[in-house]
């Protein structure tokens, strides 16, 4: 009995994880306002909203995913001629709802070799969903009204967060480690960082590059994410 104890107490014990939080910094200069302009410009359509500010999605690369991953349902609405949230980071095999609340029929589709994806168009009230279950960058548009558009960060580690209006994220029970964080968000180039968690966890302040003009029809920061 007191050899088992004794042999017990020799054995490494789990580290905690820690979290990783910070601040995303994404100053806009003229060519981000261009970009946005070239992309969602055009004539007003009644009963168009302004868009939600797409805010910035933070990970972690190199942390070893645990054996099962926890799926959910989220939703994605379609409201005042925009996608809302804009911006959205699940881990594979979660569902997303495609709820229709305007006075208008809308689509939903995507190209990005990840997950291709074409709802069909569908009116007020109705709602489609799809389960994601590959990683990568999803760029989501509406086939009926050309402005709209989403993105969808699929991972398959729960490392990821959205971050705040203010940019604050928070990555909670990270490994110790060295890992590699990266930081997107769209009209910004993204930015890749090193950085070691320890048993307390890590502060990573990062502020985004600014982004060049680019052809319109680029899927923006679509190289970060699906080279994963």
């Amino acid at each position: 009995m007191r050899l088992c104890l004794a042999l017990l107490l020799l054995l490494p014990t789990p580290q905690a994880g820690g979290t990783v939080s910070g601040k995303v910094g994404a100053p806009e200069g003229a060519a981000q306002k261009r970009l946005r302009a070239k992309l969602y410009g055009g004539d007003a359509v009644a009963g168009r909203k302004d868009p939600d500010p797409t805010l910035a999605v933070v990970w972690l690369e190199g942390v070893a995913a645990p054996a099962k991953l926890e799926s959910k349902s989220v939703v994605m609405r379609q409201d005042g001629l925009e996608f809302r949230p804009r911006a959205l980071a699940i881990t594979a095999g979660s569902k997303v709802d495609f709820p229709n609340d305007d006075d208008l029929f809308h689509n939903v589709f995507s190209f990005s070799k990840s997950n291709r994806i074409e709802l069909g168009s569908y009116a007020k009230g109705e709602s489609k969903s799809v389960v994601f279950d590959k990683k990568g960058l999803v760029d989501l548009r509406c086939e009926v009204h050309k402005h709209m558009r989403a993105y969808i960060h699929v991972f398959d580690h729960p490392y990821f967060a959205v971050a705040s209006a203010d940019g604050a994220y928070s990555i909670p029970n990270v490994p110790p480690g060295k890992y590699t964080l990266v930081a997107w968000k769209e009209f910004f180039d993204p930015v890749r960082q090193d950085v070691e968690v320890k048993a307390d966890g890590a502060k990573v302040d990062v502020t985004l590059s600014a982004l060049l003009d680019r052809p319109a029809d680029r899927t923006v920061g679509s190289a970060c994410c699906d080279a994963r």
